[in-house]
């Protein structure tokens, strides 16, 4: 038993309502909303059409239409594609930024305590030297500030900086993609169709949704197409007696009744 089809059949007789009202008044075909409670959807005419009946029918009873339209591709197995973006690599050359940084702050400590071991050695030699009769003595050399001591040299260079670009770099990054928001269904469902019938032959058709063209051909016998819009269709039909519309899967009969004479047919009725 489908639990969409028992929602929709509960909803509709706790509020005392038959399925020849719920048609009536939904303008969806008796057959279509049997199938629908009996969870027949493989009767519904293609899946855009059974989405579009769900929703206006969920609307109709007051039930929530997003969480019956989920119910119903739970119901019909449809799954939400997973995409896996793979993580980006950092390039190999950055991994040598740390190490070099290192190397040269060492390389630079190494050239100071050499400096200052040069310079102290200087000034104890002019510290033991006595000057000649009759000569100045020459002025001592002060030896410089002693430097800090170079345990405490590198905590200071490593807790100063702050991280850099190059240093992020060398952790992967791992990209999300947000999983896309479920499209809207259409409250209009229009089928436009040339039967294939003796006499029928062709018709240019021009159909315009919300007030966007969406088609305009030639459109030959046994060839039919379905359109969505949310609040108006216009169809302009050249030949339209070859050409017959259904809303909703409710049929509409031919556009006119003058062969070759252009029609203009629009839904909602002016």
């Amino acid at each position: 038993m489908s639990e969409l089809g028992a929602r929709l059949r509960r909803a509709r007789e706790s509020n005392g309502i038959s399925l020849a009202q719920a048609a009536a008044e939904t303008r969806i075909l008796l057959q279509s909303l049997q199938a629908l409670e009996e969870g027949a959807f493989e009767r519904l005419p293609s899946d855009v059409v059974a989405r579009g009946f769900i929703r206006n029918y969920a609307q109709y009873l007051g039930l929530p239409p997003d969480e019956m339209i989920d119910l119903y591709r739970r119901e019909r197995g449809a799954t939400d594609k997973i995409r896996v973006v793979p993580a980006t690599n950092p390039p190999r050359t950055r991994m040598y930024v740390l190490p070099s940084f290192f190397a040269i702050f060492f390389i630079t400590l190494i050239l100071v305590g050499l400096a200052y071991v040069g310079l102290s050695a200087l000034g104890r030699i002019g510290e033991r030297a006595t000057p000649s009769a009759g000569v100045a003595s020459s002025p001592t050399i002060v030896p410089p500030s002693p430097l800090p001591t170079p345990s405490l040299l590198p905590t200071d260079v490593i807790a100063l900086p702050t991280p850099t670009p190059s240093l992020l770099a060398l952790s992967p990054v791992v990209v999300t993609t947000p999983e896309p928001s479920p499209t809207p269904i259409a409250p209009i469902v229009i089928e436009v169709r040339v039967p294939n019938v003796r006499g029928n032959e062709a018709s240019w058709i021009r159909v315009q949704t919300d007030g966007n063209t969406v088609f305009e051909a030639i459109m030959r016998a046994g060839e039919q197409r379905v359109f969505t819009a949310q609040r108006r269709v216009f169809i302009r039909a050249g030949n339209p007696t070859d050409v017959e519309v259904t809303v909703n899967g409710l049929q509409q009969g031919s556009l006119g009744t003058i062969p070759g004479q252009p029609v203009n047919w629009s839904w909602p009725p002016n």
